[in-house]
């Protein structure tokens, strides 16, 4: 049985209900309840729950959203050259995650989405194999390694603190260093000159 496309009003809702969700997320945390999410939205709870049913509902559906941009990015830095796509990927999922986004937390732990989520896996164990065969990434580091980033990444962001200024780019540059091979580049090719000693 073929799913009939949304019309375009249910579409935008459906997209406004989604973007309100991140938010409300992000703010209040995943128990906010979808009457927070309607009314951020600007549309009525019945809408909401057209849709997402369940709190739970609407969190696979952001999670999904999200796993695929992590699979478009991951997708679109395997066609750069020279092992340059991981260090790509990597500073281009620090923008995205510089947008709120209240499902985040759940994002490589959740259940619902596992199957999506190997999806991506698969495809940043190719970019980390370009890398590595290129001499852009160290031969020891993991795709564990690099989701490791990517979660540091979202707790400098969203760290507050009144002693010292977190600078999220900064901290996504010193672990960019920490993959690659000694002499290789800030942009992640491999360095033409002989590496120091030692």
């Amino acid at each position: 049985m073929e799913t009939r496309p949304l019309r375009r009003d249910a579409a935008a809702n459906r997209e406004r209900v989604l973007a309100a969700a991140a938010e409300v997320f992000h703010e209040q945390g995943l128990s906010a309840g979808l009457d927070d999410v309607a009314k951020h939205a600007g549309v009525g709870v019945g809408t909401v729950y057209r849709r997402f049913p369940s709190r739970d509902a609407l969190l696979e559906a952001l999670l999904t959203e999200l796993l695929q941009v992590h699979l478009d990015e991951a997708q679109a830095a395997l066609a750069l050259p020279a092992g340059a796509g991981l260090a790509a990927y990597v500073r281009r999922l620090g923008e995205v995650q510089a947008t709120p986004r209240g499902c985040a937390i759940r994002l490589w732990s959740s259940p619902s989405v596992e199957a999506q989520r190997d999806r991506v896996t698969a495809a940043l164990a190719a970019l980390l194999e370009d890398a590595k065969q290129h001499g852009t990434c160290r031969a020891a580091i993991t795709v564990e390694d690099v989701v490791g980033i990517l979660v540091a990444l979202r707790g400098v962001r969203e760290s507050i603190t009144t002693t010292v200024a977190l600078d999220w780019r900064r901290h996504l540059e010193l672990c960019l260093a920490g993959l690659r091979p000694e002499g290789a580049g800030p942009d992640g090719s491999a360095a033409e000159s002989t590496s120091p000693r030692g």
